[in-house]
């Protein structure tokens, strides 16, 4: 059995614009940026919490409130996994994603446009590892 890994990954230089309206906390302080899904061409791929890393930071630009976040985080498909078919398919695409902002504290999470509102949002690379890697040889 073998995996095959991709990479997902939003970078900072065209990061996520946010506009925080929430009093109870900030992204990376009080709440924790999250990517719950990935959207490859007609297909969902749900995402463990784990499974991608989060950065969000105060944008300097953009004022009191302005936030910017990135991600990274690369996940392992097995032969057996439900979405390896449309993991296959990938080489270097666009791809879309689900972004949420989760109370770290009570596992609340945001309500966009009433907590936070996303000022611009691109879209974010897919990139499958070229090479098999063997689970266990």
């Amino acid at each position: 059995m073998s995996n095959v890994l991709v990479n997902f990954r939003l970078n900072h230089d065209h990061p996520v614009r946010v506009k925080w309206l929430a009093t109870d906390g900030v992204p990376g302080d009080g709440y924790k940026a999250q990517i719950t899904a990935v959207r490859l061409a007609g297909h969902t791929l749900e995402m463990d919490a784990s499974a991608i890393l989060e950065q969000s930071a105060p944008d300097p630009a953009g004022g009191i409130g302005a936030y910017l976040v990135t991600f990274n985080g690369m996940v392992g498909f097995a032969d057996d996994h439900p979405d390896r078919k449309h993991v296959e398919k990938l080489t270097d695409s666009e791809i879309e994603y689900d972004l949420a902002f989760v109370h770290e504290d009570d596992g609340r999470v945001a309500v966009e446009n009433e907590d936070y509102r996303i000022l611009e949002r691109p879209n974010a690379m897919a990139h499958k590892i070229s090479g098999r890697t063997p689970t266990n040889a």
